[in-house]
């Protein structure tokens, strides 16, 4: 009977790793497609769900050289769109190719700096562009994006090797004991403003798991760290997600129910 019951368990299981690899694989199609709205942030929002568990599968992704235009982005914002609407879901990655959609989620998750973010337009240049072509936009309803020093695909490409290898040392040498939630700690001892900055957004309007992140270990472990950071860090951006954070707490979506008192 005990055998009959092992054997029972462990089909259950192979099952359960067949079925989960299944549903994973399904998510990366869906993520390397070219709607943006329609597959590749749904399919994001999930695969980010899965933390420690498609690492691998998003590093092995960097690799993919594949050019896929994003296409329903109404008013998203990245280094690939042409038409600035004045408002907008603004990205920071080059996401029509899919080795840096892969190289987004995994900062994402990790709340790491692997290098994949591009910094060409930010806050202060769309004011800018606001500001010097206001009377276009009354005309038009949009602004044209010119995205300035843009480097060749070849050399795009070329970099982003380098940056694949990077991160796969990266994983090689911190598999063993990564966690979601030792993650948060070392980004908020990085000084690191890109890293500081993702895992405030995280921390504050999250909506992907953190496996053991209960209101009591942020409280006891990872507030203490946002205190001190209160001090000493000297940039303004975080300064303010500080304040703000302290004056209220962090998403509740993240908050892992399962394992709160």
């Amino acid at each position: 009977m005990k055998q009959i019951f092992i054997i029972g368990l462990m089909i259950i299981t192979v099952n359960s790793c067949f079925g989960q690899k299944a549903k994973v694989d399904s998510l990366l199609t869906e993520f390397k497609k070219k709607s943006f709205y329609g597959n590749v942030y749904p399919a994001k929002q999930e695969l980010e769900n899965y933390q420690k568990i498609i690492i691998p599968e998003l590093i092995k992704l960097l690799k993919d050289t594949s050019f896929v235009k994003l296409t329903n982005t109404a008013d998203l914002i990245y280094p690939g769109s042409t038409t600035f609407y004045g408002h907008g879901h603004y990205i920071p990655y080059d996401m029509d190719w899919v080795s840096v959609r892969s190289g987004w989620l995994l900062e994402e998750i990790t709340f790491q700096d692997f290098n994949y973010k591009n910094s060409a337009v930010n806050d202060e240049t769309l004011l800018k562009l606001m500001k010097e072509n206001y009377n276009d936009y009354l005309e038009k309803g949009t602004y044209d994006l010119d995205w300035k020093n843009k480097t060749s695909n070849q050399k795009n490409r070329e970099y982003r090797k380098i940056l694949s290898k990077n991160v796969e040392k990266w994983w090689k040498e911190n598999k063993k004991n990564w966690s979601r939630i030792s993650a948060i700690k070392e980004a908020l001892n990085s000084n690191n403003e890109n890293r500081l900055s993702n895992v405030f957004q995280y921390l504050r309007y999250g909506d992907s798991k953190c496996d053991k992140m209960t209101k009591e270990v942020y409280d006891i472990e990872i507030k203490p760290i946002i205190i001190s950071l209160k001090e000493t860090t000297e940039y303004s951006e975080i300064q303010q997600q500080i304040k703000l954070l302290l004056n209220s707490s962090i998403s509740s979506k993240i908050v892992d129910s399962k394992n709160s008192r």
